[in-house]
């Protein structure tokens, strides 16, 4: 395993369309042909660890080593296939694609929830590596087109888990909540803007909703955003914009505090492209 970091960067970084309120920390590329498909990220309070699914159906959990609060390193400490409800390992499934797992949201019990693409659906663990629980679906989880389905999941501050599909449907993107009676409602509709498809969401502990964003250029160029809403439509800011292609396909986020204040890591897709890194995009919020 070979690991590097690209850029340490603390005041400007080329490229950016810097927004308000949000700057640039740092990118490291972490180079093996271990890590393929990361889809979801998520990170522990200290910002030290974190825990992700990939979209051959495996979660995978590490550490960071940091210096400065930059990551100047990547560790693997363990990698396990995601188990389903009839305890075999979804990685063994291809046909239909039911190993596509694009979401995770992790309560502070450390209950997991793992929303899959395609074969649109989300399962529940008790803790990372344990057998999945059926949840069932919503009727309108297949009314989104093949690829488009299920691609975030997040848990507001109240323990409340979300889900949020890539595409819109006809209404915007369908905010689909887990009620008390495990069934899934939509409570309302996010706007798309842009053509830009959502990837990732997290929650800061204010309630504030971070989306990751992105579309793909002519077929050439990923462009990512980040951008932060409230679910009662109080707020929708777009608090970044990327260039077309500066970086990989950005899929994961995950918000945390330290000392500073809000940070956002962001972990990409390399499409299990062997030539192709993972990257962790970290940034800071200023406000």
């Amino acid at each position: 395993m070979r690991a590097r970091t690209l850029a340490l960067i603390t005041a400007l970084w080329p490229g950016s369309a810097l927004a308000e309120g949000l700057e640039p920390v740092g990118v490291f590329e972490l180079e093996t042909e271990s890590v393929q498909g990361v889809s979801a990220l998520e990170v522990s309070d200290d910002g030290m660890s974190y825990t992700a699914v990939s979209d051959r159906g495996w979660w995978l959990t590490g550490r960071f080593e940091r210096r400065g609060g930059l990551i100047t390193r990547v560790t693997i400490e363990r990698v396990e296939p995601i188990i389903g409800q009839d305890g075999f390992p979804v990685s063994a499934r291809r046909v239909g694609d039911w190993a596509d797992s694009e979401g995770l949201a992790i309560a502070p019990d450390g209950t997991a929830w793992v929303s899959f693409e395609r074969w649109a659906h989300v399962w529940r663990f008790d803790q990372v590596f344990a057998t999945a629980e059926w949840i069932k679906d919503h009727p309108t989880f297949y009314d989104h087109a093949d690829n488009w389905q299920l691609e975030a999941a997040a848990i507001a501050p109240d323990g409340t888990v979300y889900v949020f599909s890539e595409k819109p449907l006809l209404d915007g993107f369908p905010i689909y909540r887990l009620g008390d009676d495990n069934l899934w409602v939509i409570d309302g509709y996010l706007p798309e803007q842009d053509v830009f498809a959502i990837v990732g969401a997290d929650f800061a502990a204010d309630g504030s909703l971070y989306l990751l964003e992105r579309k793909l250029v002519v077929g050439l160029w990923w462009q990512n955003r980040i951008r932060r809403v409230r679910l009662d439509g109080t707020e929708d800011t777009i608090l970044w914009t990327g260039q077309r292609g500066e970086y990989e396909n950005l899929e994961g986020i995950s918000v945390w505090e330290d000392e500073k204040g809000l940070r956002l890591t962001l972990v990409s897709d390399n499409n299990g492209e062997a030539n192709t890194p993972t990257q962790f995009v970290e940034f800071r919020l200023t406000e």
